[in-house]
């Protein structure tokens, strides 16, 4: 049985600190984005299509409409911006090509498929 990719709109700020407060347990992505920027509508068209694909991964998005002070946790200065922990450690990105990458990305063989 095949099991689809999660997305999950964060809508409270407590949602946000409790993912950070595990982040060394549990590792997660985060996507911040604005309702109004031509540049997430379309990253947002590409996430779906990543939601579709086989995985068991779980994506928060985060929209500056509603949780403007939650980019200030990781030190998001623009939109889309891309936060993803593995092992406890935190990176970023803001460089939409990258972030493009993050979601379309090829699984290799023998290795998990991580972005470090």
């Amino acid at each position: 049985m095949t099991q689809n990719r999660k997305i999950v709109k964060l809508s409270k700020e407590s949602q946000l600190n409790a993912l950070i407060r595990n982040k060394r347990a549990q590792d997660f992505t985060v996507l911040y984005y604005s309702l109004w920027d031509s540049y997430s509508e379309s990253l947002l068209k590409e996430v779906d299509t990543w939601a579709k694909k086989d995985g068991d991964e779980t994506l928060y998005t985060i929209t500056s409409w509603d949780l403007p002070h939650a980019f200030m946790a990781f030190r998001a200065t623009e939109v889309p911006f891309l936060v993803y922990t593995y092992k406890g450690r935190v990176r970023k990105e803001g460089y939409l090509p990258k972030i493009y990458d993050f979601f379309n990305r090829q699984k290799k063989s023998g290795r998990k498929n991580r972005a470090f």
